[in-house]
């Protein structure tokens, strides 16, 4: 083991919404819906004998705007790997984006250490009011899926010399 290696399992933390109003903690809408649509992909790549993760993902800890869900992949729990989040990240963007703001209600979306009971964060500090909150953080994994897929249409486009429909991120 080397000595930067964490030992602690990665957990997911969103937030979204404000305190006492309809839309608080409304990403939890959002994850029940994404685990619905994993479940279905699952359920119709085994009818086909294909081979599916089946990736849920279980709410811990509420608090506040805040929830930490675990990752689980074949019911078992794995520290939160990069390409669900970003899968996540993209779902959510493409599922609640909100054409008046240019943006999500979510306003918190990590991947790190589980912060124990509470959800505070080390990120909580006296100037943020003890509440850590991310500038678009879901816009963010859109845009740099947004330059992965121009990449591999520009990457496409020098092999082939034509648009290539139906290419895979």
């Amino acid at each position: 083991m080397k000595k930067t290696e964490n030992l602690s399992p990665q957990v997911l933390i969103i937030g979204s919404g404000n305190m006492c109003q309809d839309d608080c903690r409304i990403h939890e809408n959002w994850i029940t819906r994404y685990n619905i649509f994993n479940k279905v992909r699952f359920d119709s790549a085994i009818k086909k004998g294909q081979k599916c993760d089946l990736i849920v993902f279980k709410a811990i800890d509420h608090c506040g705007t805040r929830t930490v869900y675990e990752c689980h992949i074949n019911n078992k729990f794995v520290s939160m790997p990069l390409n669900i989040f970003n899968d996540l990240g993209f779902y959510i963007w493409n599922n609640y984006f909100r054409p008046d703001t240019q943006d999500t209600k979510i306003h918190l979306f990590l991947s790190q250490t589980d912060p124990g009971l509470g959800i505070v964060l080390p990120q909580d500090n006296r100037d943020n009011g003890f509440s850590y909150r991310q500038v678009n953080p879901i816009k963010r994994i859109y845009n740099l899926q947004r330059k992965k897929e121009e990449n591999v249409k520009l990457n496409n486009n020098d092999l082939f010399g034509e648009d290539i429909l139906g290419y895979s991120i």
